[in-house]
């Protein structure tokens, strides 16, 4: 087997490894947008929440309900702050996993370029060797030829 035919395998998992990352990088690109999505949707609800409190104190409101809207208002914000540290987990995971793949691309390139490297030392090689055998071959026949 030739030493081009050995490093085949091991391009190959080069190759599953970068696609295992590419696959790793856009499962945590949804997984961020998705948090980055719900992070809106609970900015918006608080702010609507917050607008329907101030329409309803101007309107006169009982203090037990302000309170209520105070209450509901701080778990939301406590809720838009665990989102935001999420969001930010998932910011971090995406730099990690998008690095991985960059580095898993430059290790399947440079095991290309390393293979087709000895292909072509194996072709000049098997070239010197027909170069050889050709000019064996002429120097018995020009022997023969008295």
């Amino acid at each position: 087997m030739s030493r081009a035919r050995r490093f085949e395998p091991v391009h190959d998992i080069a190759r599953d490894a970068e696609s295992s990352c590419a696959a790793r990088m856009a499962g945590m690109e949804r997984r961020l947008a998705d948090a980055e999505r719900r992070l809106l949707e609970l900015r918006r609800y608080r702010q609507e929440y917050q607008d329907s409190l101030t329409i309803r104190a101007t309107n006169g409101l009982e203090v037990r309900s302000v309170r209520e809207f105070q209450i509901f208002l701080a778990r939301l914000t406590a809720a838009i702050g665990a989102q935001e540290v999420l969001v930010e987990q998932l910011q971090a995971g995406c730099k990690r996993e998008r690095n991985d793949l960059r580095a898993a691309i430059v290790r399947r390139q440079a095991l290309g370029k390393v293979i087709e490297k000895v292909h072509v030392e194996e072709r000049k090689m098997e070239d010197r060797r027909f170069q050889i055998e050709q000019d064996e071959r002429a120097m018995r026949m020009a022997q023969v030829r008295p």
